[in-house]
Parts: C-alpha cells; structure tokens; sequence
C-alpha cells in the first residue's frame, strides 16, 4: 500500500447469524488500500470494501486490482463463518502485505483458540501487550472477549489485529508483513502520538459523514453525531478509519474530531 504505516487493523470474523440453519454457507469481507476491484473466482463481485454472506465453503480465488497494483491469492473459505483479507496493494505483489483470517472449529466449547502464521516466520506475537511466543504459533486458549493481537518483525510494519476469543473456536491469522522502505524510515524520526480514540465534534449539521476511502472524494457509507467516540483502526494522513455499528468499515476527517486518547 502507499500507507506510511500498516497501522492498526479489526479483526473483524464472526459466526454468521443463523448458521445452524444454513450449514451450507460461509461470508468472506474484503478491505484493501487503496480502494480495488474485486474478482471471486476469476468474475468481477464489486470493489473494496466488499461483503459477500452467502457464498459455498471450500476454495476459491481472489484479485483484488487498482491503479496497476493487484493481489492475487487463494483462500478457503470456511462453513459457518466469514472469512476476512485485508491487504495493502503494491505494484510487486510479493510486497503486497496484509492478511487473512478466519475461525475454525477447536472440539472443545470451553477454549477458544489462536494460531498465527507469518510471512516471514519467527515473528512476534502479543496478545494485550503479554509477548505470547513466536510464530508459527498455536495457543489452546486465549480467553474469551476481546483481545488485541500485535504480530512484528524487524525492520517490518508491524500488523495489529483486534477481535474477540470465541469459544468452541479458533481464530487462524496468516500475516504478510512488508519490509519497511526508506522513507518510511525517516518519518519515523518525526515522533507522533499515537491516537487510540476519537470524539466526534460539533458540525453545523448535526452530523459528520463516513467515508468509504480517506478523502472527500470517497463515497458516505454512513453518519456520526457529535459527542460519540470510537475506537480508532488506523490513521492515514488527516482521516481516522472507525467501525459503525461493529461492521461498516469507514473514514472520517481529523479536522471534525478531538484526540481523546488516555
């Protein structure tokens, strides 16, 4: 991706609701930067950010292609739930990184599981800020709720996911972690705060747009009102990525919002 900083990414797997009655689906949701076409199978489905509930578990393939960057990769999707990849396009796309996520069955309804492979091997792992080992890693049971995953390697962004133990499952991440570049290097030198939280300001109209990409130009996928706060997901020049509702995915400027973070 042209992003500075893979910054921080949602873990954003979950059972499909109902899926006891429909034991022959599975979801997959696909995010990128900069925003993609999307191509399941070899046949155009839409652009990034796309969500598809209703697909048949197994393999299949994807593309994700913008701006003469793509990612191609084969993902197995998996019954009951919904498969997430969210990826960072370069014109190499051996230096595209990201990751795929998705859960799987543990046989055992009281622990819920976590394995961890990475790309290049031997990376961090850190579960709520407890180093956890180094991958590939398998952990029986990291407790149910949220959890904050942080994968890293030398020299490498850094990928933070944030989800949910489920017991009765296991979440299974595979991470591509890209080389930092040498420009990459010297913003590094400008420290930043780091900003974990946002509230929404005063707007003359009583609401502030969520945008699908971080500029004006992006499309509104929703509303924020003034005094909310949310939890913020990554950080792109002057826009903040949020989650509504605890699914839609989207920006919102930095000029309409105040730095609440402890």
């Amino acid at each position: 991706m042209a992003v500075k900083k893979f910054g921080l990414i949602v873990l954003t797997s979950f059972l499909l609701s109902g899926c006891s009655l429909l034991p022959e689906k599975a979801g997959v949701e696909l995010l990128s930067y900069p925003t993609a076409k999307v191509f399941i199978d070899n046949k155009e489905a839409g652009i990034t950010p796309y969500r598809n509930n209703n697909l048949k578990p197994g393999k299949i393939s994807v593309k994700l292609q913008a701006e003469g960057m793509e990612w191609k990769g084969e993902i197995k999707l998996i019954n009951g739930t919904n498969t997430v990849v969210e990826r960072d396009l370069n014109k190499n796309n051996n230096d595209s990184g990201g990751y795929v996520l998705n859960l799987e069955k543990n046989g055992d309804n009281k622990k819920s599981g976590l394995i961890v492979v990475s790309n290049p091997d031997r990376a961090s792992v850190s579960i709520d800020g407890e180093m956890k080992g180094m991958t590939p890693l398998m952990i029986d049971d990291i407790g149910e709720g949220d959890k904050q995953i942080i994968i890293s390697f030398p020299m490498y962004k850094k990928i933070t996911v944030f989800g949910k133990g489920i017991p009765g499952y296991q979440s299974v991440i595979t991470a591509d972690l890209v080389k930092e570049t040498e420009v990459e290097e010297v913003e590094k030198v400008v420290e930043k705060p780091i900003i974990n939280k946002i509230k929404i300001k005063q707007t003359e109209t009583g609401w502030l747009r969520v945008r699908s990409t971080p500029d004006s130009n992006g499309s509104e996928i929703g509303r924020v009102k003034p005094g909310e706060e949310y939890q913020i997901l990554e950080t792109r020049d002057e826009w903040y990525k949020i989650t509504l509702d605890g699914e839609k995915i989207g920006w919102v400027s930095a000029k309409y919002v105040d730095n609440i973070s402890e």
